[in-house]
């Protein structure tokens, strides 16, 4: 497994994608999870959500 690129509490951005339409605004990483040979994928919350995200690494971006 790859090394996180991002850190847990970390702003970051999503990018603009057909497989991912999230809310724009700003993202906070909850967790990193293993993801055997591909990119690392993270929990992420939106500042004006309840909930979270699960969305793997080339998708975001630092805030």
């Amino acid at each position: 497994m790859n090394a996180p690129l991002f850190t847990i509490g970390q702003s970051v951005s999503v990018a603009v994608s057909k497989r991912y339409r999230f809310p724009e605004g700003a993202y906070h990483i909850v967790a990193a999870m293993p993801n055997g040979d591909g990119p690392t994928l993270y929990r992420i919350k939106g500042d004006l959500e309840k909930f979270e995200r699960v969305i793997d690494e080339m998708h975001l971006a630092a805030a």
